[in-house]
């Protein structure tokens, strides 16, 4: 069947919806098994596209598209789901990119109507019982802000092909719009101009931050977060990231107190004393958000193009006491995660944290006479031999002592449970620590469950073999401080 308008596409697609994969492979006739693609070649011959590498869009008018999303274990900034990964699009092919322009190129041409089909993805299901829950047609032009930061990204990974340096791309280089890795072996190596470096071959993609935003804003109409940028016609001089810098560059090496002033917004108590979120509060009103005392993580930018950022507080002697600490993990889905999948990408959720994630550092500190300060603030993207390297010999480290059981001794003198996890003191740039209310080594709130029992030296006879206090990983306060030490 030809289809001449995209609103026939999208006509089309919304059949299918609640029809599980089981159904449709019935009904079409089709042989496929339930390997990682099922749903998107499912999706594709609902319309009787058979499966090809062409660039053009798969139906002339639409490129189609299947993605999984998941139900969130619990609420996050209000939202009950979220994307499960990337959304990969065409390959690149440098030689071709490189003489490019965006409004004219191959991933414009291909990807510029996208019929995306939301699938939801259940961890003890099998496959077959999957089915389709939403579909959205996306047209990236329809929202000018978004178009214009991915233009920009676009260009910023054809900016490193047109410097040779293809192999060195990474998807936190970017916002919204990532180049991602797609083959794992040397067959998947390619030419690059300028550059007698093979690079990876890598695909256009959109983050899976990104993909949850698309989710929840424009699919279930749930948005909670608000804007920095209000008008996009600020981004086509400068780039997200030197809007932000240059909003709170304003203000560098002047007083919180005083900044608050300017924008009339209170954050002392009234003893005098500063109110708790007081720095985020000022980044809010630096940022041109809601003057409240909420966190700066809930911004739409910020959650689109999965930037973290993060207020870091110095004494009058250069120390920040606080090390920086990342969501909680339960143990036993750890132990089943991989690190990198078939075509290695980021698997595991640490690896893909740091891979596509990039930090918003914002730094404060108290000169002598005790006036907290704003420093400055800079971007931060965590180097790929950083991840490859001591974050993933942490990571491997924490899931083979939960695989062979983690060792715990119990000191009565202190009263205290100690671990044979890595600790902040052997300087591996992140380290394993609690991250709950209270230590549990029973079944509660506070404890996760163990995916084989613990070897216990000294055991209270009240504790469990089976459950141990909530852990999650910290970044080492000495590594953040050497990262944003030239803002002191």
């Amino acid at each position: 069947m030809e289809y001449k308008t995209k609103e026939e596409v999208h006509n089309k697609a919304l059949k299918i919806i609640g029809k599980t994969q089981h159904e449709l492979i019935n009904e079409l006739g089709l042989n496929i098994k339930g390997h990682k693609n099922a749903m998107g070649d499912v999706f594709e011959e609902w319309f009787g596209k058979a499966k090809d590498n062409k660039s053009e869009p798969d139906l002339g008018v639409v490129e189609l598209k299947a993605t999984p999303f998941k139900k969130l274990k619990r609420e996050t900034k209000g939202r009950k789901y979220s994307a499960k990964e990337r959304l990969v699009l065409n390959i690149i092919d440098y030689n071709k990119l490189d003489n490019e322009k965006f409004n004219t190129s191959h991933f414009i041409h291909k990807n510029k109507v996208l019929e995306i089909a939301f699938y939801e993805y259940f961890k003890d299901l099998n496959s077959s019982e999957f089915f389709f829950k939403y579909m959205v047609l996306y047209q990236m032009k329809k929202s000018p802000k978004d178009f214009a930061i991915i233009k920009r990204d676009w260009e910023t990974i054809q900016n490193f092909v047109k410097d040779g340096k293809a192999e060195d791309l990474t998807e936190s280089a970017t916002n919204y719009l990532a180049a991602c890795t797609k083959g794992a072996n040397k067959n998947s190596l390619r030419k690059q101009p300028h550059s007698n470096v093979m690079a990876k071959q890598r695909a256009f993609s959109f983050k899976s931050k990104f993909m949850t935003t698309l989710l929840n804003d424009y699919v279930i109409n749930d948005k909670q977060s608000e804007a920095v940028i209000k008008d996009p016609i600020e981004l086509e001089k400068n780039s997200l990231e030197e809007i932000i810098l240059q909003r709170i560059d304003k203000f560098k090496n002047m007083s919180i107190d005083y900044i608050a002033n300017e924008f009339g917004i209170n954050i002392r108590k009234f003893d005098g004393h500063l109110i708790k979120n007081s720095n985020n509060m000022i980044i809010r009103a630096l940022l041109n958000l809601n003057r409240t005392n909420k966190g700066i993580d809930d911004v739409e930018e910020f959650e689109k193009a999965a930037i973290i950022p993060k207020t870091i507080q110095f004494d009058s002697k250069g120390v920040n006491k606080e090390n920086m600490s990342l969501d909680t993990f339960k143990f036993k889905d750890l132990v089943k995660e991989h690190w990198q999948d078939e075509d290695e990408l980021a698997d595991s959720d640490l690896n893909i944290y740091f891979s596509e994630s990039k930090f918003l550092f914002v730094v404060f500190q108290e000169d002598e006479n005790g006036i907290n300060v704003l420093k400055g603030a800079k971007f931060y993207s965590f180097p790929r031999k950083l991840i490859d390297g001591d974050i993933k010999k942490v990571w491997e480290d924490t899931r083979s002592k939960l695989m062979n059981g983690v060792e715990l001794n119990y000191d009565s003198k202190r009263n205290r449970v100690t671990n044979n996890f890595i600790k902040q003191s052997d300087d591996m740039i992140i380290h394993v620590r609690p991250h709950a209310g209270k230590s549990s080594y029973i079944d509660d709130n506070n404890s996760s469950l163990l995916p084989v029992p613990a070897k216990w030296t000294n055991k209270p006879k009240e504790f469990s073999n089976n459950y141990m206090t909530k852990q999650s990983f910290w970044i080492n306060n000495t590594f953040i401080k050497e990262v944003v030490k030239d803002l002191l």
